[in-house]
């Protein structure tokens, strides 16, 4: 014959049924909290995806155009911006198809060097040039909780028809701010809120190239949830984009010098060590993640991870640059 319970026996296992209870509903709360996050970066890095293929059909637009224009004799896509000649000689040869990638002088004389080793962000703009740069402000609120604060660059001085293709490019990233602040919205709960802050830099200008970088944070109950540095590059002499990926020649050497370059210049970043020499490399070689802008200094070069980014300053870039 069984015996019966005690009361402190049932008292205790009643007290222990709500304490799994309260552990496992806290533990789903947690869960579906996570969960949130995960569909937040999945969104976001989608949408990057779709927005970097979309450049990329373009760039193979252009690549058509440029091919066409070799082969019948219009020489005027080849330049170099470390040459004061922006035209092509009329005896122009086979032997100069071997262009780089546009290269801008290290120093030229209207940008101030104060002879730093390494580069911050910060705006390079200068006077004089057959175009002028101001930058504008966007601020909106998405949904009941979601913020985004954006300033851009805004080019004027050219023709009606540049401008619409210059701004367009550089704006590019603008318009995918504001998508993304919507699709945070339509996910986020109502007992959150999410901040998202854009500053752009001008961070070099001449009369044939003009960079440009966004340094991104957004912030989830004014905590710090992602962050990142998108560039663009942008050929002045047609208004395209030009495509990061095809700029330097990167290979496994190149990410095992970066990561040597970093830490000399960053110091040790415990999160690196994690990513092998090929993983490295996949991230400077992807337009998803890759962070390329010409600077007074010489190049920045880095990429975006899971945890961050990082850059290093390159002074002697050009020897790394591919031809074409």
């Amino acid at each position: 014959m069984k015996g019966k319970w005690s009361p402190g026996k049932v008292t205790a296992v009643v007290l222990g049924g709500i304490g799994a209870g309260i552990v496992l509903a806290g533990s789903f709360c947690l869960g579906v909290t996570q969960l949130a996050k995960d569909v937040l970066t999945f969104e976001r890095e989608g949408r990057r995806m779709e927005e970097r293929a979309r450049r990329e059909s373009s760039q193979d637009i252009r690549s058509g155009i440029e091919d066409w224009l070799r082969e019948h004799g219009d020489r005027s896509y080849y330049y170099d911006y470390g040459d004061d000649d922006y035209g092509q000689d009329d005896d122009y040869d086979d032997e100069n198809k071997n262009e780089i990638i546009p290269s801008p002088p290290k120093y030229p004389e209207s940008y101030d060097n104060d002879s730093n080793q390494y580069y911050e962000f910060h705006d390079a703009i200068r006077e004089g040039l057959s175009y002028q740069v101001e930058f504008e402000n966007f601020s909106s609120l998405f949904g009941e909780n979601v913020q985004v604060e954006m300033n851009y660059p805004v080019i004027s001085g050219k023709t009606a028809s540049e401008l619409s293709v210059i701004n367009n490019a550089i704006q590019r990233e603008l318009q995918e701010v504001k998508e993304y602040g919507e699709y945070v919205a339509e996910w986020i709960s109502e007992e959150q809120s999410y901040s998202f802050q854009a500053e752009s830099y001008v961070t070099y200008m001449d009369e044939k190239l003009l960079s440009v970088a966004y340094v991104e944070y957004g912030y989830l109950d004014n905590e710090v949830y992602e962050s990142y540095v998108i560039t663009a590059n942008i050929d002045m002499e047609n208004g395209m984009a030009l495509t990061n990926s095809q700029i330097l020649d990167i290979d496994d050497a190149f990410s095992i010098d970066f990561r040597n370059r970093c830490e000399a210049q960053n110091g040790e970043i415990d999160s690196l060590s994690m990513f092998s020499d090929q993983d490295i490399t996949d991230m400077l070689t992807s337009d998803e993640s890759l962070i390329i802008v010409y600077t007074p200094v010489g190049m920045e070069v880095g990429f975006n991870y899971y945890y961050g980014w990082v850059t290093v300053t390159y002074q002697d870039y050009q020897k790394f640059q591919k031809g074409f």
